[in-house]
């Protein structure tokens, strides 16, 4: 290749890994910014008063309108991580253990029941899932679960309001329970889960519970961790492309342009007697 198009093929590459990575350390100061804007959210929310069944939107996801016509409100929609308090019985036959959830690196079952509220207010009767804390796993026995004595008289429930219970990656579906069956485990529930087993939707969200209620089984951890907004990481990549891109100028400038004009600078020197 000729020696001036080679030169500037790479001052062109050379070029297009500058404005490349350049693009890529904007990109993650971007999502930074993003990040912080949800942390000041949260703070935000977390002040405000706690929500309480008269707030809590009282049609399913599932439902597109209500009897009047006005959108349901949809689990994204909810005021994550505002505090919450309802009141309400349990519906123990009803706990789900979630599979495979850890706390402080140990195996275990998030615990989630339904909770019926109570019958004052437009939302009376109706069902709000509760994340209500952590159990280990059976050491020796993986499916054995473990029991208490629930309260029959109505709780309070304090907690902090999610977007829905919690998630995890699952390989395939898995098959409907018999809606005779009590207590089971799970990789993960939805709303066709529940309306199967339970014969209704719950309301939209979930309940986060951060304190345990008069007569909570004592076996439950709630240390959950708290939010982080993770911009030191976006901060830290962002540098990371912007150094790459300062090295990947300097060395277009150097290879293509600087070098070889030292070189024939050395070269013509060289040459006087």
């Amino acid at each position: 290749m000729n020696p001036l198009r080679l030169t500037w093929v790479a001052a062109s590459a050379g070029l297009l890994t500058v404005l490349l990575t350049m693009m890529l350390g904007r990109w993650q100061l971007g999502r930074a910014d993003e990040k912080q804007a949800t942390a000041q959210l949260i703070v935000q929310r977390q002040q405000l008063p706690a929500w309480t069944q008269a707030d809590w939107p009282c049609v399913p996801a599932s439902s597109a309108h209500t009897a009047q016509g006005a959108r349901a409100q949809l689990p994204q929609d909810m005021p994550v991580h505002r505090p919450v308090r309802l009141r309400g019985a349990w519906l123990p036959e009803r706990t789900v253990f979630l599979d495979n959830r850890q706390m402080g690196g140990a195996p275990g079952f998030f615990v989630v029941t339904p909770l019926r509220l109570s019958a004052s207010g437009a939302c009376g009767g109706r069902v709000v899932l509760v994340q209500r804390g952590w159990v280990p796993r059976h050491a020796g026995e993986r499916s054995r679960l473990p029991d208490w004595r629930e309260a029959t008289v109505e709780v309070e429930v304090v907690g902090r309001v999610m977007a829905r219970v919690s998630q995890a990656y699952a390989i395939g579906e898995e098959a409907p329970p018999s809606p005779s069956t009590s207590r089971l485990i799970r990789q993960n529930v939805d709303e066709a889960f529940w309306l199967s087993w339970m014969g209704q939707s719950p309301l939209p969200g979930a309940v986060l519970q951060v304190h345990a209620e008069t007569g909570s089984p004592a076996d439950l951890r709630r240390d959950w961790p708290q939010p982080d907004a993770g911009v030191d990481k976006h901060h830290a990549y962002a540098a990371q492309w912007f150094a790459m891109s300062a090295v990947a100028a300097g060395l277009t400038l150097w290879f293509p342009f600087i070098r070889p004009r030292r070189l024939l600078r050395q070269a013509a020197r060289d040459r006087k007697p």
